[in-house]
């Protein structure tokens, strides 16, 4: 009874911040992390909004920074603890949503025992990347390619200026 409640409130929350975004034209920041263990990424499925396959993560409080709120979100969604991450990139949001901006991250998970939200996470599944799971949120598949790259050539780790998550240009939806 709890979670449906939950799930209710969520959706009603969701629905009335789309339907507001028709009028109203927010700027909001959010922050998604790529999670890993041992080759897998794990992509969850909100209770609320598109049912697509996505990053977890979510919205930014007034002045959080993006690593800050990342770890914030990943503790209240799934139960995990992130020590450090590699900031991957900003992206924006889409459609009305454009001037949103959303950090991204990756980070690798010691195991891949997780105890999800069930009133925010309907669903949590470890995937192998090369083949993610259709459909797929926005910006999920640059975000986890963009991994790959990372390792290859590692960037600037987590806790330093937020100014070198901006500078590359590209085709790429992150910069």
């Amino acid at each position: 009874m709890r979670n449906s409640l939950g799930r209710l409130i969520w959706r009603l929350g969701y629905r009335t911040l789309w339907l507001s975004s028709f009028v109203v034209k927010r700027r909001g920041r959010g922050a998604k992390c790529a999670l890993f263990n041992d080759g897998r990424v794990l992509l969850v499925r909100h209770t609320y909004g598109p049912k697509e396959w996505e990053l977890p993560g979510g919205g930014l409080r007034r002045g959080e920074d993006p690593f800050a709120g990342v770890q914030r979100e990943v503790r209240e969604e799934l139960g995990v603890e992130i020590e450090s991450a590699t900031a991957l990139g900003v992206g924006s949001g889409l459609g009305r949503f454009a001037d949103a901006r959303i950090s991204y991250f990756a980070a690798d998970l010691p195991s891949r025992d997780v105890v999800a939200d069930p009133v925010e996470i309907a669903e949590v599944g470890w995937f192998d990347p090369v083949t993610p799971p259709a459909p797929l949120g926005s910006h999920a598949a640059a975000v986890i390619a963009r991994h790959g790259e990372a390792i290859a050539s590692p960037r600037r780790p987590t806790g330093e200026s937020r100014e070198g998550l901006r500078g590359r240009a590209s085709a790429d939806p992150l910069t």
